[in-house]
């Protein structure tokens, strides 16, 4: 039922209205991450051998989404997946040297391999 008769709000202010020029400024991007916050993933299986990256290797990941043939760095199913981003289909891809693996819609991008460190044969191990 709607009312008809009575004063209007605008007649009334209220204690807490805001006032016209309080309107906040518009959300601005976060900083990008200073240097020292950088993601480092390390590899644990054999997946990428035959681009020269070895288990134990480390990626420096920058956090954007993957274009084809880079290395991405993604989130599916509640584990961390490594591979070659691609287009197989029209669906997202990751290729690694045990196959290929479909990506789901849910998928979350970590980033892409910026710069990668592999691990020196021989080395004693800290």
């Amino acid at each position: 039922m709607r009312s008809t008769g009575g004063a209007s709000r605008r007649d009334v202010p209220l204690p807490f209205d805001v006032a016209l020029g309080a309107v906040s400024a518009p959300a601005r991007r976060p900083a990008p991450a200073p240097e020292d916050a950088m993601q480092v993933h390390r590899l644990v299986g054999a997946h990428l051998t035959s681009r020269g990256l070895p288990p134990g290797s480390d990626l420096v990941i920058n956090p954007r989404r993957p274009r084809r043939g880079e290395v991405a760095v993604v989130r599916s199913g509640g584990r961390t997946r490594v591979g070659i981003f691609d287009l197989e289909r029209g669906r997202a891809v990751l290729r690694s040297d045990r196959g290929t693996r479909w990506l789901p819609p849910d998928t979350v991008y970590v980033g892409v391999a910026a710069l990668a460190s592999p691990t020196l044969d021989g080395m004693p191990t800290g």
